[in-house]
């Protein structure tokens, strides 16, 4: 079950995710408390990792533990992140780099802009 999906900013990679408003609250496993560690496993290798997730009224937030994930796998602000609940109640968090959607934005409004192209 997928619980969220979002396109990252650099405060989410900077300091913390805050997670989309849409976001299946009854898929963390809270269950009264504010504060969790959410066994988290990232990409194909499938390195888990423990994210400390707040919750308050207004927001919830991956905190801890985010913060090293994002700058070890080097996310940048633009890729998706989109977080699953597996069938046996695992935690698995998928990235795609944001790099194709924008050069696509590009083609579709027609701009020839190739600020995003590597030189070589």
């Amino acid at each position: 079950m997928e619980i969220f999906n979002k396109q990252l900013t650099r405060v989410d990679i900077d300091r913390q995710l805050v997670l989309p408003n849409n976001t299946r609250r009854e898929a963390l496993p809270f269950q009264g408390t504010r504060d969790i560690v959410i066994p988290i496993t990232f990409g194909h290798d499938g390195v888990e990792v423990d994210v400390h997730c707040s919750c308050t009224t207004r927001r919830i937030a991956f905190t801890r533990g985010w913060v090293e994930i994002a700058r070890n796998l080097r996310f940048n602000a633009g890729d998706f992140v989109a977080l699953r609940r597996e069938d046996n109640g695992r935690y698995k968090m998928t990235v795609r780099s944001g790099c194709l959607s924008r050069r696509r934005e590009r083609e579709r409004s027609g701009k020839e802009d190739r600020s995003d192209d590597q030189v070589i």
